[in-house]
């Protein structure tokens, strides 16, 4: 059960960031709010890491690079270009697609074996989340091929970017997390700088606030405790946080924001957590 339950909680993580991100959105530059993101999780981990015995990290440098662009940059990017084209629950659907090009990667370009247990899970998976984030009034007019194709891509940056985690040896989830968001911190500087104007921000103190709570939680513990999975449970299992945020999307805006909870949210959950329970299966 101690897998579940830190799946669920890097899900709930993820899945409450939307509600801080909301805060701030509209006063500070998509760039910029992943630069500070970066930031603070990397100083909230380095801080964390003084209390721990030196390691050499050398040995994993280009991973933590490889990490850094596929997890934190180019997704960021190519998330925030392609929803200005898609909307939020075809979007939604697009990034859950992360666990099937995960799997395949294994398959063809790891030569590793997914059980028949993992690959229902997988696809009954996908199929929740079609279920649980379809819009009400279809798709009609929902985005463009272009944003379909940057969604996509970012999906296999996440995908390959699990993968690149997997292979990092030894050392502690909180050095190897800090080391990649330091690194991402590097790269995304001069983005937000060429891309938009960073040191002219407007901000009031709840806004701070969320962006501190963003840095903290939604980077810095929530990428240590995901690398944590990943070390004790495999890449695939971990990529079934994509199946979960939005679940937890969708009950923290019933129960935050009230909004409706509908029969096909409920099917769609339960669909989710039969893919979750099928995930695990020893192989025959």
């Amino acid at each position: 059960m101690r897998k579940y339950s830190l799946l669920l909680l890097i899900s709930c993580i993820w899945g409450s960031q939307f509600f801080f991100v909301a805060l701030v959105t509209n006063d500070v530059g998509a760039v910029t709010l992943s630069l500070l993101k970066a930031l603070i999780g990397a100083i909230c981990l380095s801080i964390m890491s003084l209390f721990l015995k030196k390691e050499n990290y050398l040995a994993n440098s280009k991973l933590y690079i490889g990490i850094a662009i596929f997890e934190v940059v180019i997704p960021f990017v190519l998330i925030a270009q392609g929803q200005k084209y898609v909307s939020s629950s075809i979007a939604s659907m697009l990034i859950a697609i992360v666990p099937i090009i995960t799997s395949v990667l294994f398959v063809f370009f790891f030569n590793k074996k997914v059980s028949s247990f993992q690959t229902i899970s997988i696809l009954l998976g996908f199929l929740g989340i079609i279920i649980l984030s379809w819009p009400i009034q279809g798709v009609s007019g929902s985005g463009t091929v272009l944003g379909n194709v940057l969604l996509l891509l970012a999906a296999l940056s996440f995908a390959f970017s699990l993968i690149l985690m997997e292979k990092l040896e030894g050392g502690s989830p909180i050095v190897h997390m800090r080391n990649v968001l330091g690194i991402a911190t590097v790269i995304l500087l001069p983005m937000a700088f060429i891309l938009e104007q960073p040191l002219r921000l407007s901000i009031n103190g709840i806004q701070v606030v969320s962006i501190v709570i963003l840095g903290i939680f939604h980077a810095g513990i929530v990428y240590m405790l995901y690398n944590l999975l990943i070390k004790s449970e495999g890449a695939l299992f971990a990529s079934f946080s994509n199946y979960i945020v939005p679940v937890v999307g969708v009950l923290l805006g019933y129960l935050i924001l009230k909004e409706p909870l509908l029969i096909k949210h409920f099917i769609g959950i339960c669909i989710i957590l039969c893919a979750l329970l099928l995930s695990k299966r020893n192989k025959k």
